[in-house]
Formats: structure tokens, C-alpha cells, sequence
């Protein structure tokens, strides 16, 4: 599963998460292209492992 882990900052930033703050937020994009938004760092490290988790357990066992 590709997950990636970004920073935005300033204009990068979508109008509709300046609310989680102006100066830099944190994007999850998951493989399926779902987006996850976090105001700190260690809350998007945290949906990474979870989200890289969560793919581990739904893959069939290996044969």
C-alpha cells in the first residue's frame, strides 16, 4: 500500500483545512486517494502506521 506523508505550508494549504492552521499542516493520502488532514505531525505518523496496518491485516496470507 503506498501511503504518503506531507507537509503544506502557506498557500499550499487547502482554504478548507486553514482552520487546522496558517502556517503548515500535515496530509495522509492513502492508495485509494483518500485525504486525512492533521495539525501536527505525530497525528499524521499515527494515521500512517494505522492506515499501513489496517492494509496488513486485510491481504490474504501469502502461500
Amino acid at each position: 500500500m503506498a501511503v504518503t506523508l506531507k507537509k503544506l505550508q502557506g498557500s499550499d494549504i487547502p482554504e478548507a483545512h486553514k482552520h487546522l492552521g496558517n502556517e503548515e499542516i500535515f496530509q495522509v493520502v492513502s492508495a485509494d486517494d483518500q485525504q486525512h488532514f492533521f495539525a501536527s505531525e505525530a497525528e499524521a505518523a499515527a494515521k500512517v502506521a494505522q492506515l499501513i496496518e489496517s492494509e496488513r491485516n486485510s491481504e490474504p496470507p501469502s502461500s
